[in-house]
């Protein structure tokens, strides 16, 4: 996991390590100490240990402690250097980094850093498309979001990949009986670095209904950045009930 920080972030690596050791006798290290395991495909779910979990739980702990929406690599750090008696966070304690002083570097006010997550939230214009372009049964600009490898799942459970293929369930969906426009709007919005993404969306009908609009759910969208702008990579639709839809609201 360090290893993929010092890959993955390289203005973290430069900030925090740049006095602690230097970043090349880190790596060199962590690899002279790591036993490599068999290789695995990447169409298959990679296991995370016991130790990571708990790294990634005190990640998303360091996050909400310092009032932020998103987990991201100087979270996961903070996240090693609780986990105290792992590799990791005893190679970076020897290089002088302790969970206090990393604390203090990263509650630093930085206006690159808040201008980045500003300007990544308003580049988030998919979202308010996708709320006008479901809540009025617009497949075709619906699916246009998506990117070439992009997943729907819909209420009823079912895979649907690429933009094609989703213009399709979309169709499906307006056609059902009972289809009405709905309101739309953005719950939540959660950054996971500055690269990706995850929002909640709703869906409520525009008048009392007996029956269930199929155009009424939340949707889980999961976003991506791309040079060419945000696109949409999964959507995870759940129908909502006329009964629980106020108490969603």
């Amino acid at each position: 996991m360090l290893l993929g920080l010092l890959r993955e972030d390289k203005s973290l690596v430069w900030k925090c390590l740049r006095e602690n050791g230097g970043v090349e006798s880190l790596r060199l290290e962590i690899e002279s100490q790591i036993t490599r395991g068999e290789r695995l495909s990447t169409a298959i779910e990679i296991p995370i240990s016991a130790e990571c979990k708990r790294v990634l739980n005190k990640a998303a702990g360091e996050a909400e402690r310092l009032g932020t929406k998103y987990v991201g690599t100087e979270h996961i750090l903070l996240g090693i250097l609780r986990e105290h008696d792992c590799l990791a966070a005893r190679l970076l304690c020897e290089r002088g980094m302790t969970l206090e002083w990393l604390r203090e570097e990263l509650a630093r006010p930085s206006d690159d850093t808040q201008k980045k997550f500003e300007q990544a939230s308003q580049e988030i214009v998919s979202l308010a498309q996708i709320v006008r372009a479901w809540g009025n049964g617009q497949a075709t600009e619906f699916a246009r979001m998506f990117a070439a490898d992009g997943q729907f799942v819909d209420p009823q459970g079912n895979l649907w990949i690429g933009p094609a293929r989703i213009q399709e369930a979309a169709r499906l969906i307006f056609a059902s009986t009972g289809w009405a426009k709905s309101i739309g709007k953005i719950e939540d919005v959660q950054f996971v670095g500055t690269k990706a993404a995850m929002a909640t969306l709703l869906w409520d009908s525009l008048g009392k209904l007996e029956k269930p609009n199929p155009g009424c759910v939340r949707m889980t969208v999961i976003l991506i950045q791309k040079p060419e702008g945000w696109s949409v990579v999964r959507v995870q639709a759940t129908g909502l009930q006329p009964q629980s839809r106020s108490a969603a609201v």
